[in-house]
């Protein structure tokens, strides 16, 4: 057992096992106390994450409250003369990917390794005015609100609300009619989890609040089907066509028989084998909602069995697949067959060692090299 290992639970009767049976995805939960000053220290402050705003490469919105009814949103990047004239104004700065831009927030997420990593999306910090705010709205996705300084308070409901009521002609989708079934101020270290669709509701009350979001997001039901019928389809001959079935005595014009349906039926579960659907799912998450390929800059070939050791680029995402023995390692929405040990040290965002490289097969070895100069993995940078 790791000493010392992190955990979001610690001050809690609940173990993570219970939380996954009985609050994860289902309902929201309040952990008080879970971190202290010093273990969040290293996130952004509220002027560094102003100065990440003013970075064209760097996600960032402000949204202005002028009213209950009556939101704008404008979209970074900024300059520093735009906060000097939010001085009058409620405001919100949220800044996204910050575990991308700054690698060492990451270490957060040592505290949600039981949640699968190819669910996580990024992180998200947020800062502002007395009273800033996003609306009252419900999210498509899992959340873990941290307050990393100041206070926020949060009201939110218990029940899920799907296809609410929204307000007209405000940018941001917001709930025209709200109603918290509870109501809680967070302080520094204290945690919010909320599961998707629940209606919430936050509102700075101190002037150096921050928060910080931990989001956690799977694709869509019609995100999932697109993008399989639309790989499915790349690999099929325009010779491949649909065939009016046989039949005794022909069906009136305009009419679809069940034999026809039936051959549909047949035609696309012909076309589906597992280890098609489980190379397409693993190639997906690994690219869904994914920026690697914009913003990475490749390894230049190099000996990488020297001083620094090997770790994960912070803008990939990686899982794995192990069926029969064979492990297939997906990592930006490319597939390499590897054995299980490379494939869980990538994805568990364990550094490689000098010893871990020195212990790897040859086609591991030739799968690392891979990773490296088309800069999935990157040297670990020396502090």
């Amino acid at each position: 057992m790791q000493v010392n290992k992190p955990n979001l639970f610690k001050h809690s009767t609940l173990t993570q096992e219970q939380f996954l049976k009985d609050y994860w995805h289902k309902k929201p939960l309040l952990l008080k106390e879970v971190f202290t000053n010093k273990q969040l220290a290293f996130l952004p402050n509220k002027k560094e994450l102003i100065d990440l705003s003013c970075n064209q490469d760097i996600q960032s919105r402000i949204v202005i409250k002028n009213s209950e009814t009556d939101y704008e949103v404008e979209v970074g990047p900024f300059v520093k003369e735009d906060f000097n004239e939010l001085n009058n104004f409620i405001w919100n700065l949220l800044v996204s990917d910050i575990d991308k831009w700054q690698p060492e927030s990451r270490q957060l997420l040592n505290y949600f390794d039981f949640i699968r990593n190819w669910v996580f999306d990024d992180i998200m910090i947020s800062t502002g005015s007395i009273g800033g705010t996003v609306g009252p709205h419900t999210d498509h996705y899992d959340v873990f609100l941290i307050q990393v300084c100041g206070q926020r308070q949060w009201q939110f409901g218990h029940n899920k609300i799907y296809n609410p009521d929204l307000l007209n002609d405000v940018e941001l989708k917001l709930l025209d009619k709200f109603e918290a079934d509870e109501n809680y101020t967070l302080k520094p270290g204290d945690v919010l989890y909320l599961p998707p669709e629940v209606a919430h509701y936050g509102i700075a009350t101190s002037d150096d609040c921050i928060t910080c979001s931990i989001g956690m997001r799977t694709p869509s039901t019609s995100e999932l089907l697109t993008s399989f019928v639309d790989g499915l389809a790349e690999k099929l001959s325009e010779n491949d066509r649909f065939e009016e079935p046989q039949f005794h005595q022909h069906p009136a014009i305009g009419e679809i028989t069940q034999q026809d349906i039936e051959k549909v039926k047949k035609i696309l579960i012909e076309n589906i084998s597992i280890n098609d659907l489980s190379h397409w799912f693993g190639k997906y998450l690994s690219s869904y909602r994914n920026i690697f390929h914009e913003f990475n800059q490749y390894n230049q070939p190099d000996d990488i069995k020297d001083k620094n050791n090997l770790c994960l680029n912070p803008f990939s995402k990686a899982c794995y697949y192990t069926n029969k023995g064979e492990t297939t390692l997906f990592i930006n929405g490319d597939a390499y067959q590897c054995s299980l040990n490379l494939a869980q040290l990538v994805c568990n965002d364990k550094e490689l060692t000098s010893d871990n490289l020195e212990n790897l097969n040859d086609n591991d070895m030739t799968v690392v090299k891979s990773l490296f100069e088309n800069g999935a993995i990157e040297k670990k940078s020396v502090n």
